[in-house]
């Protein structure tokens, strides 16, 4: 693999840059290889010894996008097993590690890591959180955040479908000079700001379509998105983000509002092949007190407005969990939300539950 990146370096004018890809799955060979596949040698590394055969075997896989006919071929990386004895001299040659594995693997992922790589090897941690490098462990302090915007999902085999979104937002924070200079990075010099926009807005309504969607049984996500009674919960949770959003970070409201506008395009459009079932996954931990559901729905009731929507997507979420009783319901919210029978979250989450 390594003689044919060396052959592909003249065509692309390109630096002997190298990159791992700490997990190979929809992200990771869905969109971070995209953007950079042309630009650095890939290494893969993943734990699912049989995707690593696969893409070991296969040599090459294709990414096609929803909304065109464009068609990107992969190929000329490499791929290890986490077991690999090879992964660590791979690690302490390479430029960069992008972690893109799901938040709840991150710390993991960070203690894995720690012993392996090289001091000045950038650590970019890739997860839909408020600060994602604060999840690596040892490696948090050292390591800057990721935001993905781009939906990908399993195509064929290896081959993935995807949103064509162009690049990936990056915290200035620890990131080094040679992954600034990569196309398809878009430095942001408030990315908290932008990730907590993203949750509260993004993440948020995203929540809402899938859990109601998934009592009225909708499987496609833009069908959930598009159903009148959906439309109006967003629609109404919305109008209530963007009025907080813009008084407590001072973001103008017609910007926050064009933020919130893209992301219901982009939930409504069917030529986004997404499923309920993807966006509907790990409630347990949406449900978590600085997630998408109780941290925005706080925000607003801190700024006198509305968050039914995103209380009743809560309730939806236990039910999405097979939870049947209150005081089962009541026990998941305080050990997940963190809410107590003085919350006043917590008997309306409740009353919805029990509708």
């Amino acid at each position: 693999m390594r003689r044919y990146w060396k052959s592909r370096r003249k065509e692309y004018e390109m630096d002997d840059m190298s990159i791992v890809l700490l997990g190979a799955g929809k992200t990771g060979r869905g969109f971070l290889a995209r953007l950079f596949h042309t630009q650095a040698h890939i290494t893969f590394i993943d734990k699912d010894p049989g995707l690593i055969r696969e893409l070991k075997e296969k040599k090459k896989y294709a990414i096609r996008f929803f909304d065109q006919e464009k068609t990107e071929e992969i190929r000329g990386y490499d791929a290890l097993c986490t077991q690999d004895a090879a992964c660590k001299q791979a690690l302490q040659s390479c430029t960069a590690v992008f972690v893109s594995v799901r938040g709840e693997n991150t710390p993991a992922a960070g203690a894995w890591l720690s012993d392996k790589i090289a001091p000045a090897t950038c650590v970019i941690a890739c997860e839909n959180a408020s600060l994602p490098a604060s999840l690596l462990g040892p490696l948090a302090g050292r390591a800057c955040s990721g935001a993905v915007f781009c939906t990908t999902v399993l195509d064929n085999g290896l081959d993935i479908l995807s949103e064509n979104y162009p690049s990936l937002h990056v915290d200035a924070h620890n990131l080094s000079k040679a992954v600034a200079r990569l196309s398809g990075i878009r430095v942001s010099q408030d990315f908290p700001l932008l990730m907590l926009r993203k949750i509260y807005t993004y993440n948020a309504a995203s929540a809402i379509i899938a859990y109601l969607g998934a009592e009225k049984g909708f499987r496609e996500y833009a069908g959930a998105a598009n159903d009148p009674e959906i439309e109006a919960a967003i629609d109404a949770f919305y109008s209530q983000i963007n009025a907080a959003i813009s008084a407590e970070y001072g973001v103008p409201y017609e910007e926050q509002a064009a933020f919130a506008a893209s992301s219901k395009a982009k939930f409504q459009s069917h030529a986004i092949a997404d499923t309920v079932r993807r966006n509907a996954a790990s409630p347990a931990r949406k449900l978590g007190s600085e997630e998408r559901l109780i941290a925005p729905a706080r925000l607003i009731a801190k700024h006198g407005g509305d968050p039914s929507p995103l209380l009743q997507a809560a309730a939806a979420a236990l039910r999405y969990m097979g939870i049947s009783s209150r005081p089962e319901a009541e026990k998941v919210l305080e050990q997940t939300a963190k809410l107590t029978g003085k919350d006043p979250f917590m008997p309306i989450i409740l009353d919805y539950f029990c509708r």
